[in-house]
């Protein structure tokens, strides 16, 4: 299962090993050793490196599935994804049938729900599988099933948080004080932390940003070293009601898991924060964090995140008395907020409390909940739904006192993320929620010839600011929501397997009063022998890939080109009697002879990629054309541009035994013309 953290932070040993192996060459055995040390460390893509140069020598697939499991602990889902999916594909004889349970996993983390739950169902189908991983795909499948009845909470409009606070490492616990100013923990860091003796002071701290005119936060300061000690990570901010105390929790990582947490007091004087205090009721051999002042019973409690012995399971929500300066004994909350999983960052207002959980129905991840105090007992906790939780991670929502504004913390995509390792889910930033007055939705609805039509996807894209879409899939329903902004022009596309898209463009100028706009849209099913989405391609016939170029004079593999790579990766698993001639071709410059050499060094790097990746070195042909067969009429002599040079400069393959015919979806190659 996915672990979440109170920070998330990427490590690195790899500079450390290499100065501790100098001379000596590093062995096999070695490889696995210091993977399995760095696993154990929770340092995941050190291990990832590792067990990936081990699995180069071996080609043993449980180091596959260990690096998988890796990229989904520190979630690169789609990096795991693709591996589970190449693990099952070539799993003959159903040894591996519980990875279904994680490739589930790592669709419904990415929305792909039908997806999902075609693994899910598979897992709950399985004699063999255990009942253990069954209860967790039955809870996997009952969020799904129940996105349909969440709130669309179109009146929440949450976005990136805008100015200096968010950065490419992790960001937690905003917290607003009574003069709005702003809180937070952060590592602070433009990329992850490589222990290479140059690393510095690499814990987190807690920060502090005032607002600007214009309500941005555009400068951040940390607090002094009474607060953010040497050595520790600081972070789980909160406040009193009259901002006069301040709560947080300083932690040691082991790497990117926490070892230990402790929750500490300071006191606001003239002089600034106060030196502060642990809260000796909530010491022991145990983790504490996430705490939050509030209400129960009618009297003053502080409610936070533990996973002390006697709860639920995991880390558990619990609560201890303030009475003055005196902190009582925590009590657990109970099964009715609890369960086996985790439920952490509570945020107490009004009578009501909203906590983040992945142990009850979700969308994906963790969701926010709330529950409210029916004055003895808690309610059955209700996911929040759209916008504010999405398929990722979601958390720390806060709102201040009149709550129409908050924040929350979610590692969801957007377009001002900053990407660590090409991964744009690994870390959490802070979104800010603005609740509005002026309610703009679309109110779309999917049929077909014959009525209603469940279970297809609706991508809404905002064509005038441009951005990632907003993306839902209706499992049980023909019905979509979605908030709008004013002024805008949006696109949305509907699909669903089996019948043709469509698509629909509006606008929102103008509108100065709440308003829906509404749409029907009709898909039209593809005939069950439809073709029209694939390729057929047969023996000997050259098929481009189109991603697949290289800098001048250059036989490296560019980092686009896995995008081609894998989809030939997944075809030669497919087709597993494939044999393939794998053909590289230059450009006119250079000498003919240069050219020739160059094209092979590129064919048998584009080769080495598959086999590293655990084709067989005998289905692969490579060649090297050289300038002898160029596309588009740049031959010696001709004047012509960089991009009109690159597109000779390309990578090819075709079949040369096997199957007499293969098929590809358009949409990930185009057929050569």
């Amino acid at each position: 299962m996915i672990n979440k953290l109170i920070y998330t932070s990427l490590f690195s040993l790899f500079a450390f090993l290499l100065v501790a192996q100098p001379t000596t060459k590093v062995t096999y055995e070695m490889k696995l050793a210091t993977a399995d040390k760095a696993a154990k460390s929770f340092d995941y893509y050190s291990a990832i490196d590792w067990y990936g140069q081990a699995y180069k020598e071996s080609k043993d697939i449980n180091l596959q599935i260990a690096i998988a499991d890796l990229y989904a602990k520190a979630r690169d889902y789609d990096r795991a994804m693709k591996i589970y999916q190449r693990v099952i594909n070539r799993d003959k004889n159903g040894e591996y049938y519980d990875l279904k349970l994680d490739l589930g996993r790592m669709y419904k983390y990415q929305s792909m729900y039908p997806e999902a739950i075609v693994e899910f169902k598979a897992v709950l189908a399985d004699t063999e599988v255990d009942d253990e991983l069954k209860v967790i795909a039955k809870k996997e499948l009952a969020g799904i099933e129940a996105m349909d009845n969440f709130n669309d909470n179109l009146e929440a409009v949450i976005n990136f948080l805008p100015g200096k606070v968010n950065t490419a490492s992790a960001e937690s616990s905003p917290a607003l004080t009574p003069d709005g100013t702003l809180y937070f923990s952060t590592f602070n860091r433009k990329r992850e932390i490589v222990f290479d003796g140059e690393q510095g002071d690499f814990h987190a701290k807690i920060y502090s940003a005032e607002p600007s005119e214009k309500g941005e936060f555009e400068s951040t300061k940390a607090l002094g070293d009474k607060i953010n000690r040497e050595g520790f990570n600081s972070g789980g901010v909160s406040f009193s009601r009259d901002g006069k105390t301040m709560y947080f929790t300083r932690a040691k990582l082991m790497n990117n898991e926490v070892e230990t947490s402790t929750i500490m007091l300071s006191k606001n004087s003239d002089r600034g924060w106060g030196a502060p205090e642990v809260l000796a009721s909530l010491q022991g051999d145990f983790i504490c964090k996430h705490p939050y002042e509030g209400e129960l019973f009618g009297r003053k409690v502080l409610y936070f995140t533990s996973n002390m012995d006697g709860g639920e399971g995991g880390y558990d929500i619990y609560y201890c008395d303030i009475d003055g300066d005196k902190i009582g004994l925590p009590v657990n909350l109970g099964n009715s907020v609890n369960t086996p999983d985790d439920e952490i960052t509570p945020f107490y207002m009004n009578g009501t409390l909203y906590f983040s959980s992945n142990g009850h129905p979700n969308i994906g991840g963790h969701d926010i909940f709330y529950s409210t105090w029916n004055g003895s007992a808690w309610d059955n906790p209700t996911n929040m739904g759209f916008n504010y939780n999405t398929s990722y991670d979601d958390m720390f929502l806060r709102f201040d006192s009149k709550g129409t504004t908050g924040y929350l913390v979610s590692n969801r995509p957007d377009k001002n993320k900053q990407k660590i390792k090409g991964n744009e889910a690994c870390c959490d930033d802070i979104y800010v929620v603005n609740i509005k007055e002026l309610v703009i939705q679309l109110a779309t609805t999917v049929e077909d010839d014959k009525g209603p039509l469940n279970g297809s996807k609706l991508e809404l894209y905002d064509l005038t600011l441009g951005a990632y879409p907003d993306s839902k899939t209706s499992v049980s329903s023909n019905t979509f929501n979605f908030p709008l902004n004013a002024d805008r022009s949006y696109k949305a596309y509907i699909t669903k397997e089996g019948y043709f898209p469509d698509s629909i463009e509006f606008n929102t100028n103008g509108i100065i009063d709440d308003y829906t706009v509404t749409n029907k849209v009709i898909l039209k099913m593809k005939p069950v022998d439809d073709k029209s989405d694939v390729d057929i391609y047969t023996t000997n016939e050259p098929i481009r890939l189109n991603n697949i170029y290289y800098d001048f004079n250059d036989a490296k593999i560019l980092p686009a080109a896995e995008q081609d790579l894998n989809v030939l990766l997944d075809l030669m698993y497919q087709y597993s009697d494939m044999v393939i001639e794998l053909s590289s071709h230059t450009d006119s410059r250079g000498k003919a002879p240069f050219n020739e050499k160059l094209s092979q060094r590129r064919a048998d790097s584009a080769r080495d990629w598959l086999i590293n990746e655990g084709v067989e070195a005998n289905r692969i042909k490579p060649v090297g054309y050289g300038e002898s067969l160029i596309i588009n009429g740049c031959t010696d002599g001709v004047r012509c541009n960089e991009a009109q040079h690159q597109e000779n400069r390309r990578t090819e393959f075709k079949i040369i035994s096997g199957p007499t015919t293969i098929e590809i979806k358009k949409e990930v190659l185009q057929k050569k013309k």
